[in-house]
């Protein structure tokens, strides 16, 4: 099968770490979960004395995206290792402002550096069409694992991680007020870059996100084949 990027857009709650899953699972993609990325580097203990880090995890912490040009950064060099083990990729929530996704006159951004590793045809955008309120909704009710990571939706109720038994807690950035901020950041920071997408002749193909995640699926299943 072909190597090919996905890229799955949509405000908080809209599901998109659910859907890149299953995109991953049927494609034999990597799944690349950005908000996933930037955590781990951000509360690993070993950067504790690294001031950039500090800086970063506290904008994280406060519902604020990070510095594009450090997650840019990072991400097109996760991109190039991933193309060149031959595998192709799924992100969930990446890129998140128009200097990730477009870069500058000195930077090229993640959308044509994807192009450049898998080709402008075989790069594909969704976006999860999600009401603020329903987003809303969901993040309250989600519960991650402290163990392995799983996240599980409208899931308030459950206390041990279905994958590995850990125990499932509240995501700090899903506190309320973080979430209002969170959505706040992608209106402004994130939204414009689907209209860029759309002038450079990319189709950005939109999917009803508040449907059951197997229909969601089901829709991006049949646009992908």
């Amino acid at each position: 099968m072909k190597k090919i990027a996905v890229i799955l857009f949509g405000p908080p709650g809209a599901g998109k770490g659910t859907q890149a899953n299953l995109v991953a699972e049927k494609h034999a993609l990597i799944h690349f979960d950005s908000g996933k990325t930037l955590r781990s580097i951000l509360n690993d203990p070993t950067n504790q004395n690294n001031k950039t880090i500090q800086k970063e995890r506290a904008l994280n912490e406060a519902g604020v995206l990070n510095s594009p040009d450090w997650v840019l950064k990072i991400f097109k060099q996760e991109a190039s290792k991933i193309a060149k083990a031959g595998k192709g990729i799924v992100y969930s929530g990446s890129p998140r402002t128009m200097y990730e996704a477009f870069g500058d006159a000195k930077s090229v951004g993640l959308v044509a550096h994807l192009q450049s590793l898998y080709k402008k045809g075989n790069l594909y955008f969704f976006f999860l069409k999600v009401s603020p309120e329903e987003g809303a909704k969901r993040n309250k009710k989600r519960r991650v694992c402290e163990i392995c990571g799983t996240g599980v939706l409208a899931a308030s109720n459950i206390t041990t991680c279905p994958i590995c038994a850990g125990n499932m807690k509240v995501r700090i950035d899903d506190n309320p007020e973080i979430t209002k901020k969170r959505i706040q950041e992608y209106n402004t920071r994130t939204m414009p870059i689907l209209s860029k997408i759309r002038k450079t002749g990319i189709k950005v193909l939109v999917v009803n996100g508040e449907q059951p995640p197997f229909k969601v699926f089901a829709d991006i299943a049949k646009k992908l084949s």
